[in-house]
């Protein structure tokens, strides 16, 4: 990146914090410690980027932001400001910023900030439609300023100084490989491959082909040999998302890589040997699958060392200002046309009011569509729920007609299901969209709630 970046924060350490973050860059960085000497810096020199703190004393990072995007509309800003301060986010994003992020901040994520907003700013409009998107900011990124993603984020941290098995557990659209990224992101294998495999969606005949590999002729079509998923993540991280669906005859095979590192490609009468960091993720309750006898219970207590818990977004919703303003700023690099550019107060009340049953899956996806379809520059509550599936009355309609709350969770969760099915007329595939799920977990969901067919 050879982009000049200006950087405007009044504390004396976090100003040298945020310089030393592109210290090593291409490129040059200059630090003010006012807003007020930032307009003088502005007025004399060009700079591509702006790295601006939000709260300080006399002219605060927005009211900075009003004043450059009146001479500079194009000069994209990149927001900083303490955790806890969700209103800062809505604020940045709806007075024109290109990103926002809470402090303490990771250095990395700041600086693929930075550098998308840099080629956002040099890329046509034209262009940038017809190019592909940069990647998407934060792929690890842990976004919430509230307690539990707090803890969260703690607990990755612990982990991540570990090589001993994982298990992230959690509801469908937590986050959970967003997890098991960042754990093998903040460890000593970061250099190293993470590779990810939806145990789910591999059948089960190809299953150990692809995970251990198989030599050449081991099996009709097998024309060369294959190395496997274990031996590419050599030294990384191997992701096993949707554990509890692993075929049991391979979870035996599964327990002789934790136990001794013993790798044996389909065909082959030779076995090899890696030094892979398993972390394993699933919606399921492994206990009880292991009851039921579909799950190994020595598997379950060697994979279970480091367990790591996601909350769901409904027990979290003061993280929710935070997570609208990074998928509004996502979602319009996405769509660099759309007039879209803040949310409401009465939209942003929607949404944090919202059950989210398919979690923070749904809201991403309720924001790329309200930016995506509507023609207007702020969302309120009705485009969301135009947008996103979100129901047209507070009062939760799907409840049914005495509006008895719920037994349980999964009595919640069935209700909602069947009422977004019933308002697409059954179309699944929308269904799920708008549940923020895969197909097959909708089905699932609806075989579960049927019950056992006699």
């Amino acid at each position: 990146m050879s982009a000049r970046v200006l950087v405007v924060d009044d504390d004396p350490v976090s100003l040298e914090a945020l310089g030393l973050v592109f210290s090593g860059e291409s490129g040059t960085c200059q630090l003010v410690g006012s807003a007020t000497d930032a307009l003088e810096v502005l007025a004399q020199e060009a700079f591509d980027v702006v790295v601006c703190d939000v709260r300080m004393d006399g002219m605060n990072g927005l009211e900075l932001l009003d004043r450059v995007k009146k001479s500079q509309p194009s000069l994209p800003f990149v927001m900083v400001s303490g955790a806890g301060k969700g209103r800062d986010a809505i604020d940045s994003i709806k007075r024109g910023a290109f990103e926002y992020m809470a402090k303490p901040f990771d250095a990395d994520e700041l600086r693929r900030a930075v550098v998308a907003a840099f080629r956002e700013r040099l890329r046509p409009v034209a262009e940038s439609r017809q190019s592909s998107p940069p990647p998407a900011l934060g792929s690890c990124e842990i976004i919430g300023p509230g307690p539990a993603m707090r803890a969260l984020q703690a607990s990755i941290d612990r982990v991540a100084e570990s090589s001993a098995p994982v298990v992230v557990t959690g509801e469908t659209g937590v986050g959970k490989e967003l997890v098991a990224r960042a754990i093998h992101a903040r460890g000593d294998r970061r250099s190293r491959a993470f590779i990810a495999v939806n145990t789910s969606a591999v059948q089960g005949d190809l299953f150990e082909s692809e995970v251990f590999g198989h030599v050449r002729g081991a099996f009709t079509g097998a024309a060369q040999s294959r190395k496997g998923l274990l031996t590419e993540a050599d030294g990384g991280t191997l992701l096993l998302d949707e554990i509890g669906d692993m075929p049991m005859s391979m979870q035996s095979k599964l327990l002789r890589v934790l136990q001794f590192g013993e790798v044996r490609p389909v065909g082959s009468d030779r076995v090899h040997f890696v030094d892979v960091r398993i972390i394993a993720a699933t919606h399921r309750d492994l206990p009880a699958l292991i009851r039921d006898g579909r799950f190994r219970e020595d598997l379950y207590f060697r994979l279970n060392v480091l367990p790591v818990f996601v909350p769901p977004l409904r027990d979290r919703r003061e993280d929710i200002p935070a997570l609208v303003a990074h998928f509004l700023a996502e979602a319009r690099r996405r769509a660099p046309r759309s007039p879209v550019r803040s949310v409401d107060d009465e939209g942003m009340r929607a949404l944090v009011a919202a059950p989210w049953a398919g979690n923070v899956r749904e809201l991403a996806s309720a924001i790329e569509r309200a930016v995506v379809f509507s023609s207007d520059e702020t969302l309120g509550a009705e485009h969301l729920k135009a947008s996103s599936g979100l129901a047209q009355e507070v009062a939760v309609p799907w409840l049914g007609a005495s509006h008895d709350p719920p037994r349980t969770l999964k009595h919640l969760n069935d209700a909602y299901t069947e009422w977004v099915l019933g308002q697409t007329g059954g179309d699944k595939h929308r269904s799920a969209e708008i549940l923020g799920i895969d197909l097959s977990t909708l089905y699932r969901w609806q075989r579960a709630h049927e019950g056992p067919k006699s």
